[in-house]
């Protein structure tokens, strides 16, 4: 296994510049995630970590060692590409075995590696087929296997699932998390998909626009997101934002928002009068009867999923109402145009700085 660090890494292409002083330490068995939007640098970093894109300023470190002008092939890294890359004329045992026999290694010691590495994968079943004889997932589980047996130090994943529909895409991640419990290697796992990053990491990276916006663990930033754009992007459905101010009610300090009043922790560094933009999850709200609320909405559509309900509403007047998403346990029905009222907790409440997007938590 292995550690590794990145210190003040830069990649530009020629005078633009796309990843902008990232520095990160990643432990040994450490299963950290990179995740945001497409663009925002994230598959560039881990390209770079690999070495089939060149690191323009900084150091990229694996065990305390400076790896920048090493070849792939000497940093002890496998990587999962969202595409399989299988060769179409090869068997699945001889598409894991190729590079093996290209090390020249011993035919006695690739069969064990491979048989090995299809019994901790499950497909052993599958070795004398070609690719376009497998599904999807068994496609990506070759890919993983293919790794598995070149005994790397560290894996990296760049988006694994992409390419597989929903039910696969589930059924997937428990698959790579088990196989992380058992193999206690270092992998970096890139991904766009909030999900993925919650329930699969150790250590959740968000990037934005080729910077690091938080570091932390998947619940903290959750709870704790330093700004609204982490605070957007975790969460589904996601965090809903309103434009409020910090007033008063009946003495006490609280955030007027379209549509009402809504209750606000002290702890929370705002100053009456200012304008803030306030967060709340989905799931935070409860709907009481309109006289008894903080506020009011009007339904506009509702979603009936079974086990929950998400319900879309305005709040504020028909000329300036803001968009927000309820989610509610269980099935639950309302009106077209019903108003509802919203009532929460002061702890759920997120202010954000409306100029720099930064959390106002203390």
């Amino acid at each position: 296994m292995a550690t590794v660090a990145l210190r003040d890494i830069r990649k530009s292409y020629g005078k633009h510049e796309v990843i902008h002083g990232v520095s990160l330490d990643v432990a040994d068995g450490e299963f950290i995630v990179f995740v945001g939007p497409s663009g925002c640098g994230k598959s560039t970093m881990l390209r770079m970590i690999a070495g089939l894109e060149t690191i323009s300023e900084g150091q990229l470190l694996i065990d305390g060692r400076v790896m920048n002008e090493e070849t792939p092939t000497s940093r002890g890294i496998a990587m999962v590409f969202q595409s399989y890359a299988l060769y179409p004329n090869m068997t699945v045992y001889q598409n894991m075995a190729f590079g093996l026999e290209q090390a020249r290694m011993p035919k006695s010691k690739i069969r064990e590696l491979v048989m090995d590495a299809a019994h901790t994968l499950k497909i052993e079943p599958l070795l004398q087929r070609r690719p376009g004889q497998l599904s999807g997932g068994q496609s990506q589980r070759v890919a993983i296997g293919r790794s598995i047996v070149r005994n790397p130090r560290i894996f990296l994943f760049d988006e694994p699932l992409s390419n597989l529909d929903a039910e696969l895409r589930v059924h997937m991640r428990v698959e790579i998390a088990n196989l992380h419990k058992r193999m206690r290697r270092t992998t970096i796992y890139v991904t766009h998909d909030q999900v993925e990053a919650m329930t699969l990491a150790d250590t959740i990276v968000v990037f934005n626009e080729g910077r690091i916006e938080q570091i932390g663990t998947p619940l903290d930033l959750y709870n704790k997101p330093a700004n609204r754009f982490v605070a957007g992007f975790l969460g589904s459905p996601k965090m809903n934002f309103l434009s409020g101010r910090v007033g008063s009610d009946g003495g006490k300090t609280c955030i007027e928002v379209p549509g009402g009043k809504l209750p606000l922790d002290f702890s929370r560094a705002a100053r009456t009068g200012e304008t803030i933009d306030v967060g709340i999850r989905p799931e935070h709200v409860e709907v009481i009867s309109p006289d008894r609320a903080d506020a009011t909405a009007r339904v506009q559509f509702t979603e009936q999923l079974g086990g929950e309900t998400f319900l879309y509403c305005d709040v504020g007047d028909a000329g300036e109402a803001q968009r927000i998403v309820i989610k509610r346990p269980g099935q639950q029905r309302f009106g077209d145009n019903e108003l509802i009222g919203l009532a929460l907790q002061p702890s759920d409440i997120y202010c954000f700085d409306t100029r720099t997007g930064v959390s106002l938590a203390a």
